[in-house]
């Protein structure tokens, strides 16, 4: 292990200690409510996050490179989705890869790091998380909660390791839910637009549309937003067509059709398990890989039309979200932040305390064996390292999400805020 992986690791659990300790040492002070309480929750939030971005010269080794390749297709004013150096680089929306340039572009002119430079915008995206977690928060609740929610947030080392450590930018769309969330009552074209920035920069935030629409009253409100996040991503599309004289189908097929990384999460492991054991029995996994994503796709449905359509937009969100870490067929570790700022919202913090653990043990030994620095070879062979070692260390996370949604869907939305309160 390099010195300054060493000493990332070190500043990671030190944050980690201090998550799981912080309701004790919030509910101590009198003064938690204090005025500066959104002041306190930026500078922590940053802190923790800019400390491993300048500890650390490296993120996610592989994406880090393929970022810095799509920002010099980008600044050369190529098409990132058919030129052969990015075309399976990007299966998202047109929006993210600016920032890869200007990224790029910075590190070459200032004789800056790229990796350092690119992950300012995720860090400064969970920054605002944890102060809208606060201002949230500071509406609805009194005392101590509001501080203690935008730290729990600030310190939560599952977001830490992906915006500050690994470098992926899941808390930017993460953060135009939010936003949409906040316009949703005032207004739906405002609440339109953020949700399509979302989509626009990566695809997941589309989950949270069905409950964005269950809050709006009336066919014109909820046409509204569908129409405003339709326009936006319309724009969004147009633009970068107009730009790089891109084909628009290329990229919404590119979209649309990735299907990645199956079978290294949850149940879907197990179904391929037998495959790892004899590569003769395959059968089942390839079944999988055709239509697993219909069956996530279904069990979303389901648990939409039964469950978060009853809710409240954030507690639909957080459901329909947690569903999909639970029955999802395909996964990047990066998804498991999506779910934090909504737990912490929904004041689930006992389950949000041991969803932690088990995210935290597993993110451990990935970011420090294989993400970070990819020494995890040296004690078996790849692929046999991922499948016996890596995916395996995944499941005690998983069954948390699997027992969570069990849970939620038992206990209604008047019960959970008893047992809160």
């Amino acid at each position: 292990m390099s010195k300054a992986l060493l000493l990332g690791s070190i500043w990671i659990f030190i944050l980690f200690g201090l998550f799981l300790a912080l309701p004790r040492l919030i509910s101590r002070q009198r003064n938690a409510s204090l005025r500066l309480g959104w002041l306190v929750v930026i500078l922590v939030a940053m802190f923790a996050r800019l400390v491993p971005d300048l500890i650390l010269p490296m993120g996610s080794v592989w994406e880090m490179q393929m970022y810095q390749n799509i920002g010099d297709v980008v600044l050369r004013g190529e098409d990132v989705y058919s030129n052969p150096e990015t075309e399976n680089y990007h299966p998202y929306l047109p929006f993210q890869m600016y920032w890869m340039a200007i990224s790029r572009w910075s590190a070459e002119h200032l004789q800056l790091s790229f990796v350092k430079i690119y992950r300012l915008l995720p860090i400064l995206a969970d920054t605002a998380i944890a102060l809208l977690i606060y201002l949230n928060l500071q509406n609805r609740t009194t005392g101590y909660t509001p501080l203690l929610g935008g730290l729990l947030y600030a310190v939560n080392p599952v977001t830490i390791y992906v915006s500050a450590y690994q470098g992926q930018f899941d808390a930017i769309p993460a953060l135009m839910i939010l936003l949409s969330l906040q316009w949703l009552p005032r207004s739906p074209s405002k609440a339109g637009g953020w949700i399509g920035l979302g989509i626009l920069i990566k695809n997941w935030p589309v989950l949270a549309l069905p409950s964005l629409l269950t809050g709006l009253h009336g066919v014109k409100n909820k046409l509204t937003l569908l129409v405003t996040a339709s326009i936006t991503i319309a724009a969004g599309v147009g633009v970068y067509v107009l730009l790089f004289h891109a084909n628009p189908i290329n990229i919404f097929i590119k979209s649309l059709v990735y299907n990645q990384s199956v079978g290294v999460w949850g149940y879907a492991y197990l179904i391929r398990l037998p495959r790892l054991i004899d590569p003769t029995l395959s059968g089942p996994h390839l079944w999988l890989l055709n239509n697993g994503r219909y069956i996530t796709l279904l069990g979303l449905a389901l648990i939409y039309w039964f469950k978060a359509r009853h809710e409240s937009p954030q507690a639909g969100i957080f459901t329909i979200l947690l569903a999909f870490l639970a029955i999802t067929h395909a996964f990047s570790i990066q998804y498991l932040m999506w779910i934090v700022p909504f737990a912490i919202l929904e004041l689930e913090w006992r389950w949000l305390n041991r969803y932690t653990i088990g995210a935290f043990a597993y993110m451990f030994l990935t970011y420090t064996t294989l993400i970070l620095e990819p020494r995890i070879m040296n004690v078996l062979p790849w692929p046999q390292a991922d499948w016996w070692i890596i995916i395996s260390a995944s499941i005690p996370v998983w069954l948390v999400t699997v027992g969570w949604l069990i849970h939620r869907l038992r206990t209604t939305e008047s019960n959970r805020l008893a047992d809160i309160a």
